[in-house]
């Protein structure tokens, strides 16, 4: 399951390990076509990435801090650092998978 988490949590969360931040709205019909995608690769990344979900409605300045627009937008880190590249209203499964595997 992806976790709910708020700027001060985001910053605690990317410091260490691997995890990928999902930038979205629940109004946003992108972000809950991809849910049960982000839930499945949840699951299997269990105990090795964080899959974290950050609401842009609740969290505008962080939104602003990133230089997101468009949502959702997903970002990658290892260890405190942006790694890949941020996917941007994905698709499919597939690059949502491979962004999580860049983290490891």
């Amino acid at each position: 399951m992806v976790k709910q988490i708020n700027a001060a949590q985001y910053e605690e969360l990317i410091k260490n390990g691997s995890s990928v931040v999902v930038l979205g709205a629940s109004w946003c019909p992108d972000c809950r076509r991809i849910e049960p995608v982000l839930d499945s690769l949840a699951k299997d990344f269990s105990g090795k990435v964080g899959i974290y979900s950050i609401s842009i409605d609740s969290e505008p300045n962080l939104k602003d801090a990133l230089g997101v627009r468009r949502i959702p937008t997903l970002i990658g880190y290892k260890n405190g650092q942006e790694v890949g590249e941020r996917l941007i209203e994905p698709s499919s499964k597939v690059p949502i998978q491979n962004l999580i595997e860049q983290t490891l």
